[in-house]
């Protein structure tokens, strides 16, 4: 009797499971977790927004300055080549940059200037065409996601047929990021404003006007138009 009931003792301790406590504990630690997560990929997101927005700043001041001291289109600068270094490939001087050449050589005699960091080839073959977001490495610098920025005179921006200078973003952003550098720059809407959705990517990016953040699509780009 006395090693039954021993052993009866033994079963339900074994099957006594865990209390509503422990489970409340256990929860609590996995929400703690998961908040950390999700806070982490919070402060990485918005440094690499504030990343992107200081980069397409400093692309814009870096645009004007070369006006400012050459009274010309950086690209487009058809004395490049005797005025800021015997390498850098001259432009046509029409105030556009509208060829292949120009658009390779923004970033060649901006650099060459002084004006960013890098060094660029002012290769034409690898600056892809006036409307995609191609570039090869070499010929444009790289965004914070290894897609590329170009500048040229096109109307790639959602909704637009007039065609004006436009800073290319690259793609391989996601849409959310996009989305917040919309807000830090200009209005936040993908198809108003100076800054809009690439057209190539608006289906993909956007829904009803709006940039569509629930889709976690991962590979957006943005126009910026001067």
């Amino acid at each position: 009797m006395r090693f039954n009931a021993m052993h009866q003792v033994h079963r339900k301790s074994r099957a006594r499971g865990f209390t509503l406590v422990e489970i409340s504990i256990v929860l609590m630690i996995v929400g703690l977790m998961l908040a950390g997560v999700f806070k982490g990929q919070a402060l990485i997101d918005s440094a690499r927004v504030r990343s992107m927005a200081s980069e397409v700043s400093g692309i814009r001041s870096a645009w004007y300055s070369f006006q400012e001291r050459y009274r010309a289109l950086p690209g487009d600068f058809r004395s490049a080549g005797t005025q800021i270094d015997s390498a850098a490939v001259s432009g046509n001087g029409n105030g556009k940059i509208d060829g292949n050449a120009e658009r390779a050589g923004v970033w060649q005699q901006l650099s060459l200037a002084g004006f960013i960091n890098g060094t660029f080839n002012g290769e034409q073959a690898g600056v892809g065409s006036a409307s995609d977001v191609d570039c090869a490495p070499g010929s444009c610098p790289k965004n914070p996601f290894n897609g590329y920025y170009k500048i040229g005179y096109t109307a790639q921006a959602a909704d637009v047929d007039i065609p004006a200078h436009e800073i290319f973003t690259g793609n391989n952003i996601p849409v959310g990021i996009l989305a917040e550098l919309d807000r830090k720059l200009d209005d936040g809407e993908p198809t108003t404003g100076r800054f809009r959705v690439h057209r190539s990517f608006q289906t993909a990016c956007t829904r009803n006007s709006e940039w569509d953040v629930s889709t976690g699509n991962t590979n957006c780009a943005g126009v910026l138009r001067e």
